[in-house]
């Protein structure tokens, strides 16, 4: 799953130049290149869609969406043994030599205390992500997303205006060009804290969007 929002987040940064940098989209003003470009940024932005459509909303169970993990969390054994791994207390290092009944006292309530507090954190990870992903599934862009999801897959991409056949646009399905990323930025807490509470690991998102508009500034003004 946060390989799948990592590569997202790479598309997204690729696409926004396409939208919003005046300069780079100018260079295609009045010429036949501003069809490529229109197509270009079309098909980021639809393979966007069912990108984070597929990570949030996802039905087949065999795909680790948002939605299908949660169903599981639902099952009182599992979450308990996520709680369980989460919670183990780390190592305790020792600065001096000490005797063995001070060890195993500070050793005991290092573990309650640590187990305490890891309980704690892990109960409010769990509950932001059940909260933040039963706001966003209500939401109107979620609905907006999916349904455009829905139509971009039964229809190919494509509609019939009058007799010509064209290209889906985000207005069709009554979305903006931002909508996209703003709906990425609404998933994006809920896997970090997802992976957070599954594997114990935690991702630089920040410095990972970094690279990638490096990446995108060096492809696109070349």
């Amino acid at each position: 799953m946060i390989g799948r929002l990592i590569v997202a987040d790479q598309k997204l940064v690729m696409l926004n130049p396409l939208l919003f940098d005046k300069d780079l989209v100018g260079k295609w003003d009045g010429s036949y290149g501003a069809h490529g470009l229109n197509l270009l940024s079309m098909t980021l932005y639809f393979d966007l869609i069912r990108e984070l459509t597929a990570i949030s909303l996802d039905n087949d169970r065999r795909t680790p969406s948002i939605k299908n993990i949660l169903r599981m969390l639902d099952a009182q054994d599992l979450l308990t043994h996520l709680k369980h791994e989460y919670c183990k207390p780390g190592k305790l290092h020792w600065s001096k030599d000490l005797d063995e009944n001070s060890k195993n006292r500070l050793e005991e309530k290092h573990r309650k205390l640590d187990l305490a507090e890891n309980e704690e954190g892990f109960n409010e990870i769990f509950y932001s992500v059940k909260d933040g992903f039963k706001l966003l599934e209500a939401s109107d862009l979620s609905e907006r997303i999916h349904t455009s999801r829905d139509k971009i897959i039964a229809h190919y991409e494509m509609r019939r205006d009058v007799e010509a056949p064209r290209l889906y646009d985000p207005s069709d399905f009554g979305l903006k060009w931002g909508d996209v990323e703003e709906y990425f930025e609404s998933i994006k807490p809920i896997v970090t804290n997802l992976v957070l509470m599954l594997a114990n690991e935690v991702y630089p998102l920040d410095e990972i969007r970094i690279q990638h508009a490096e990446v995108a500034y060096d492809f696109w003004h070349k």
